[in-house]
């Protein structure tokens, strides 16, 4: 049990360090930033031109602030094998007038929580659920056959009285 208690523990915190994030518009860019810049039409038409998936916005890091223009390090590729990682950035130069809004990328304490007390719980039910159809980890009485007690997480039976419920709220 306490090894099933761990595994859910570990589950729970991976999720937590995924995180949940928010991006919130930013009125004074500062070097060093993790960013977002969405393009204008006319400049998302222009950077474009001769690829096959339009290029909306720019998510990455400011690495230079001018009062007319923004130099953003991006992703533009990245590529992972059995031997290496590899991950090429460019630097990209935006004219303040390409760019519609800047918005920081900021974890998100409240979804954060509500995500992982969700995860943690359905881990936590599904632990449970098997805990309960295979019968525990507890040593089988006077060496006999362990019981199993063939309790469903999830039961046909509840699926049939959802369309009832339907009909009482009418």
């Amino acid at each position: 049990m306490m090894r099933k208690l761990a595994i859910c523990i570990c589950v729970t915190a991976v999720f937590v360090a995924a995180g949940c994030y928010r991006y919130t518009p930013v009125t004074t860019p500062e070097r060093g930033m993790e960013v977002r810049a969405q393009l204008q039409s006319e400049a998302a038409v222009r950077r474009s031109q001769g690829l096959d998936e339009p290029i909306l916005r720019y998510d990455g890091i400011i690495v230079d602030v001018t009062p007319d223009a923004l130099a953003l390090d991006v992703l533009v590729a990245r590529s992972t094998s059995a031997i290496q990682d590899i991950v090429l950035r460019d630097t990209v130069r935006l004219a303040r007038t390409e760019v519609q809004t800047i918005m920081q990328r900021s974890i998100s304490p409240a979804r954060t929580a509500l995500f992982t007390v969700a995860v943690g719980a359905a881990a936590f039910a599904i632990v449970k659920g098997i805990d309960s159809v295979v019968g525990g980890t507890d040593d089988p009485p006077d060496g006999g056959e362990p019981h199993v007690v063939l309790v469903p997480v999830f039961s046909w039976s509840a699926f049939r009285a959802l369309p009832a419920f339907r009909f009482l709220r009418e």
